[in-house]
C-alpha cells in the first residue's frame, strides 16, 4: 500500500474570499467546488499537482469567528523564504519576519508565518533540510 495526502481541510466563513486570497498570495488553482450535505467545498492545488486544499463553508455556521491563534496550520515549501515574504508582503498581506527553526544544533529550515483573511494561520517553509526531499 502506498500512502500519499490527498488533502488538508480547513473550515472558512466567506468561501469566495478564501478562494480569492489563496489564489492571489500562493497561487494555488482551483480544481473543483461543488456542494455536499449542508456545506460548499472548494478543492485548490498548487502547480505541482500534490496534495490539495479543501476549502469547507457549512450553514449554519457553527464555528468561533476566528481560529484560535496557534492552534494549527497549514504549511507550504518554497525555495526562497526571504523571496517569498518580500513577494507576499508587495501585496499589502501581512506576514511575520523570516526566522531559522534549529533543532538538534542543525538549522533545519527558515520560515514565516501569515494568516488568511479568516485568521487561519499558514507558514511557509524554505525547501531544505528534512523539506529539501519532498521539493517545492
Amino acid at each position: 500500500m502506498t500512502l500519499r495526502l490527498a488533502h488538508a481541510m480547513i473550515q472558512v466563513c466567506d468561501l469566495e474570499g478564501a478562494i480569492a486570497f489563496y489564489q492571489r498570495v500562493l497561487g494555488l488553482s482551483l480544481a473543483e467546488r461543488h456542494d455536499y450535505d449542508g456545506a460548499s467545498l472548494a478543492y485548490l492545488r498548487a502547480a505541482d499537482g500534490g496534495a490539495e486544499l479543501e476549502l469547507l463553508c457549512e450553514r449554519p455556521w457553527r464555528f468561533a469567528d476566528r481560529p484560535e491563534t496557534g492552534r494549527s496550520h497549514i504549511a507550504f515549501t518554497v525555495t526562497d523564504a526571504a523571496a517569498e515574504n518580500a513577494r507576499i508582503r508587495s501585496l499589502g498581506v501581512q506576514c511575520g519576519n523570516v526566522g531559522d527553526y534549529v533543532a538538534n544544533g542543525v538549522r533545519q529550515t527558515r520560515f514565516f508565518y501569515l494568516y488568511d483573511p479568516e485568521g487561519n494561520e499558514i507558514e511557509i517553509l524554505e525547501a531544505m533540510g528534512r523539506y529539501a526531499a519532498r521539493g517545492v
